[in-house]
């Protein structure tokens, strides 16, 4: 394999990876605690779409920033299955 065709390789895996995170932007994840008292989404590239947090929690700091990370930590599990879902055949 030439260096021309290395080069063209690449920029086709640059052209690729464009297009799969073009696609991940399309999609999001919403993650929740407490039975929805903080929900969090993020798209497929892991940006914060949006963070909700319910009146009756809002006073209390202590248990927003519990809520806060037990969302986060559904929304990175629903995040990974989204992943899996999509891409399972491509790691095949």
């Amino acid at each position: 394999m030439g260096l021309f065709d290395k080069l063209k390789d690449i920029n086709e895996m640059r052209k690729q990876a464009s297009q799969m995170q073009a696609m991940l932007a399309q999609q999001t994840v919403t993650g929740e605690s407490g039975g929805g008292k903080v929900k969090i989404t993020i798209d497929g590239n892991m940006d914060v779409k949006s963070v909700e947090v319910a009146p009756e929690v809002a006073g209390d700091k202590s248990e927003v920033a519990r809520h806060v990370r037990s969302a986060l930590e559904d929304t990175f599990k629903q995040h990974k299955k989204m992943l899996q879902k999509n891409f399972s055949g491509m790691l095949q």
